[in-house]
């Protein structure tokens, strides 16, 4: 049984890696992030994109002056749109809508970055008769929205270390081109 037990995880580990599935790792950022301050009037998305910075192994300060870089989150909505209706003209289905604008300061006061308006949607069914279900569905799909978000920003800020070439990244490149090296 115990042999059969490790063939089967055998298998299953194959045909993972096999299919190209690889476990999303730590994105680099840049030394100018790394010492972070967050700003945002939505505190359950200010704390998720704490984790994420932390996560990606950013130090967050509560003080923007001893950052040095500050992350702005503005422009946070949410939105509940109706979706579809029952013959009767009730709701039985919502789209909601989560947006987000942010922008990136160095120390300095410099612009590092700036996006677009980033934009989130999921569909869920609401049944009037099951509220509370419906109530929680709708919060952790909020939650999970919320989590999405702070990944996606947390991708993007990961460009501008291509961008910034850190000091860790030219230190491990295995060529000797590195920047104090040439």
């Amino acid at each position: 049984m115990v042999m059969r037990s490790i063939a089967v995880g055998l298998c299953v580990g194959i045909l993972i890696s096999g299919c190209g599935f690889h476990l999303r790792g730590n994105l680099p950022l840049s030394e100018k992030l790394l010492l972070i301050a967050v700003e945002s009037s939505d505190s359950s998305l200010r704390q998720e994109m704490i984790e994420a910075l932390e996560g990606a192994g950013a130090s967050v300060v509560g003080n923007p002056a001893t950052a040095r870089s500050v992350l702005k989150l503005h422009d946070v909505s949410y939105e509940r749109k109706v979706r579809t209706l029952d013959t009767r003209g009730k709701v039985n289905g919502y789209r909601l809508v989560y947006s987000v604008r942010y922008t990136v300061t160095g120390q300095d006061g410099t612009e590092l970055r700036t996006s677009k308006p980033l934009r989130l949607e999921r569909d869920f069914n609401f049944d009037s008769s099951q509220l509370l279900q419906t109530e929680n569905e709708e919060r952790v799909l909020r939650e999970d929205m919320t989590r999405d978000m702070a990944q996606r920003i947390i991708r993007q800020l990961s460009t501008i270390a291509s961008r910034d070439t850190p000091v860790k990244r030219a230190a491990r490149d295995p060529g000797g081109s590195s920047p104090a090296h040439a």
